[in-house]
């Protein structure tokens, strides 16, 4: 291979590379787009808004994802991957009222971050039937009922009513009320939860 021929392949390589970066970035700045729009509570989250947000053109949003749905599943992968440190369940081993706390502070950061998603679920079409959000967020409500059992081994062996219970006060549309519906401070929030889960417990 000649010296002109190498430097012909590596420069072509680079060029690739150069390219795959690009698109890489502007992938990201598409879902950043689209998480931001969400966050704001913006009635529009079409390729129009989601472009102007990202800086890209609309046709580039279909040139990088298929169609809206895949937009907004990718973002809501994304986020799956966010969430797996707070899913974790709390050590059964440590007492009832600090194993309760540290599960609802866990669910507090984690809601926190998923809020915008689950909120366009009731506002947006494409989000609300979109079949990879809404396998994601079976996977993940899945994944927060296993939480609870295996925080709370012995309080729900073979009480199903008592898990079910629980996760109904944990879940994302109990902590929603608090913290939007009724406007509490995440703290105040996390304090509600906590007293409801150990009467739930107690009983």
């Amino acid at each position: 291979m000649t010296p002109e021929n190498s430097t012909s392949v590596d420069e072509r390589v680079e060029h690739v590379d150069g390219r795959s970066a690009r698109g890489a970035r502007t992938r990201k700045a598409i879902l950043d787009a689209l998480y931001e729009l969400l966050q704001e509570g913006r009635g529009g989250t079409g390729a129009r808004a989601i472009a102007e947000r990202a800086g890209v053109s609309p046709r580039s949003v279909f040139q990088h994802f298929e169609d809206l749905e895949a937009v907004y599943g990718e973002l809501a992968a994304r986020q799956e991957g966010a969430l797996n440190p707070y899913l974790a369940p709390v050590d059964p081993l440590v007492p009832i009222v600090e194993r309760v706390d540290r599960l609802v502070a866990a669910r507090d950061e984690m809601y926190t971050i998923m809020a915008p998603i689950r909120r366009a679920l009731n506002v947006h079409y494409t989000a609300r039937k979109s079949p990879l959000v809404r396998n994601n967020l079976n996977r993940l409500h899945q994944a927060l009922r296993e939480q609870v059992t295996a925080t709370f081994p012995d309080e729900v062996a073979r009480d199903e009513r008592l898990l079910t219970q629980i996760d109904v006060c944990l879940s994302f549309e109990s902590w929603d009320q608090f913290t939007s519906r009724h406007g509490l401070t995440r703290t105040d929030a996390r304090g509600h939860l906590a007293g409801l889960v150990m009467s739930l417990i107690a009983r």
